[in-house]
């Protein structure tokens, strides 16, 4: 990935696609995210991917939600 700005991202896979996540997992990674982590029994896959490729995972079969990974700071 480039110049270009890399996103640490969240995706949701949906309740009905909980049983084939790694599926989603291999489309997520089709669709240019890096995939670090796969939580299967929550269904939260993490990972980075570029912006220009951001939307598009959203479109991916049993995909529920997509989400920009904000780091949290205690004040």
């Amino acid at each position: 990935m480039s110049d270009e700005q890399v996103e640490r991202i969240i995706v949701t896979v949906d309740d009905q696609n909980l049983s084939v996540i790694q599926s989603v997992v291999t489309a997520l990674q089709s669709a240019g995210m890096k995939v670090e982590q796969v939580l299967a029994v929550t269904g939260i896959i993490t990972g980075e991917v570029s912006q220009s490729k951001l939307e598009g995972l959203r479109t991916v079969p049993g995909v529920a939600g997509v989400e920009v990974d904000r780091e949290m700071q205690a004040i």
